[in-house]
């Protein structure tokens, strides 16, 4: 019987990555309605770091808030273009760590972001997510971004 346990485990981790492509793939490509089909109405999302632009750490509660996040990040901000680095995922939690560069609609500068989310599911349904990022910088190379560079530090 172990067998079939473990084979619906390794089905399930196939699936929650796919998902989780999926995910990735939609937020980029503006196909915000299409992703948010992947959280439930409840779903907590967690801002663990600082955000360059709009957004300070916190917590969103509920898919509606979370929806009108990303609404007004596009507002500001373009998305250019992603790269997945890495899925995990493992019963009920998966883990993604991608690279993505955005353009600043009012001023054209780009910046690289390397992100990480945290996921849980319940019901086939994601419930909490926990973002983490760090950038690059903006300009055409990260260094031309440090504060060290302009003299500030």
């Amino acid at each position: 019987m172990q067998p079939e346990a473990d084979d619906r485990d390794e089905g399930r981790g196939r699936a929650l990555k796919r998902d989780i492509f999926a995910i990735t793939q939609l937020r980029m490509a503006g196909a915000i309605d299409a992703m948010m089909q992947y959280f439930a109405p409840d779903v907590v999302v967690h801002y663990r770091c600082t955000k360059e632009g709009l957004f300070l750490p916190g917590e969103l509660h509920g898919v509606e808030e979370f929806r009108e996040n990303i609404r007004l990040t596009d507002v500001e901000y373009e998305p250019l273009g992603f790269e997945v680095l890495d899925i995990l995922a493992q019963g009920e939690r998966g883990a993604v760590r991608w690279r993505n560069s955005w353009r600043q609609r009012g001023t054209g500068r780009v910046a690289t972001l390397d992100m990480a989310h945290f996921l849980r599911w319940r019901n086939g349904s994601i419930v909490e997510v926990f973002e983490y990022l760090d950038y690059h910088g903006w300009g055409a190379t990260a260094s031309e971004a440090r504060l060290d560079n302009r003299g500030i530090v």
